[in-house]
């Protein structure tokens, strides 16, 4: 931590108990910085709730980081900070834009999009600005994007989610995480428990279970979409089958194919990666608008990509595999690896054009 606290008061949150958000002394911290890093840490997690509330802080810290990548590229640190959504100066931006690929990740909690569920849980927060920022940080920097949306929110439908969702796939960040609401004990989120209905869970970790605009059925059908979401899309792996799934109303789809996963395999954890992307493959070729062999080859590429050497249940045929992306750096953490791995064929490109079949690895060789 470079600072503790929060000014800002969100409801579902236990920091809007905090007065105010105070800094450490920033000398004796930055020394603590060079310190770890000569001791030899190389991945660090800022858990600040707003890295970015003083952009001289923040700039100053970064440029800690900067110059120390620059001088050691083969050894490089990684760096995860929290971000507020919509306050992104430029003097902030010029020192993201420096950062190279597997080494900067932010976390920005947008939580949710509409107005009314924002002024019901005191949450302040410009949309469009907020909008902006997430655009210029996945199209004008490297960094790698984890965004948050809250499901289960007072006054937020399932209409009201998917649409906040549908609307941070446009903007096509690496992950979204879908998260559902939890009761934290004292947070004032509870004072709309009678007036909007909010029904928690019993036990830990008191997640919510329906409220007046959405009803259980529709939790649980969240709760499914967020799981198979994380391993086809967060994980990193299935870039090309991402790219099918979110076609045209995306949360709708991905809801739909997750219900299709959960009655295929009456579980949702503990499924092989090729068993997953086998079942994800028939429900893309029935559902999409591509012949099955390009959704086949789509899914091929991906899975070599990814570095995995199993096998699939179409590769009879032999489609060409890539070799997994170079090495970024021991820091960069596997699943932001995954994301940062290089296209391996142009967009315009048909992966239904038959290709050269590909020696297989012998059974049982890693």
């Amino acid at each position: 931590e470079a600072s503790r606290g929060c000014p800002f008061k969100c409801e579902f949150c236990l920091s809007a108990l905090d007065k105010t958000a105070w800094p450490f002394p920033l000398p004796r911290f930055m020394q603590a910085l060079a310190d770890l890093v000569e001791r030899g840490a190389r991945r660090f997690k800022f858990v600040d709730r707003t890295f970015n509330l003083k952009p001289a802080t923040s700039v100053e810290i970064l440029n800690f980081f900067l110059a120390r990548i620059e001088a050691t590229p083969d050894d490089p640190c990684f760096v995860h900070f929290e971000l507020v959504p919509d306050h992104l100066p430029d003097a902030l931006k010029a020192v993201i834009a420096r950062f190279p690929a597997g080494t900067l990740q932010f976390e920005i909690g947008i939580q949710t999009f509409d107005p009314a569920v924002q002024r019901l849980i005191s949450r302040r927060q410009d949309n469009e600005r907020a909008e902006a920022n997430l655009r210029w940080l996945r199209n004008e920097s490297q960094a790698h994007l984890h965004v948050d949306l809250i499901a289960g929110l007072p006054g937020e439908s399932l209409a009201g989610f998917a649409a906040g969702f549908n609307r941070l796939v446009e903007l096509n960040p690496h992950e979204i995480q879908i998260g559902l609401l939890k009761r934290l004990r004292g947070a004032p989120i509870a004072r709309h428990g009678t007036s909007h209905g909010l029904v928690f869970d019993p036990l830990p970790p008191y997640t919510i279970r329906s409220t007046a605009a959405l009803p259980e059925d529709a939790v649980t059908a969240i709760a499914c979409a967020a799981h198979f979401h994380e391993r086809i899309v967060n994980g990193g792996r299935l870039p090309r089958l991402s790219r099918l799934l979110f076609q045209g109303d995306a949360f709708a789809r991905l809801l739909a194919l997750s219900a299709a996963l959960e009655a295929r395999f009456g579980r949702r954890h503990a499924i092989a990666l090729e068993d997953l992307i086998d079942a994800v493959v028939d429900w893309l070729s029935a559902a999409g608008s591509l012949p099955r062999a390009a959704v086949e080859a789509e899914a091929l590429l991906d899975y070599r990509t990814s570095g995995a050497r199993g096998r699939l249940a179409f590769m009879a045929r032999g489609l060409p595999g890539a070799a997994p992306g170079a090495d970024r750096g021991r820091a960069t953490p596997t699943r932001q690896r995954h994301h940062g791995r290089p296209r391996q064929t142009p967009p315009d490109s048909d992966p239904s054009q038959d290709r050269p079949a590909v020696r297989q690895r012998p059974e049982g060789v890693l």
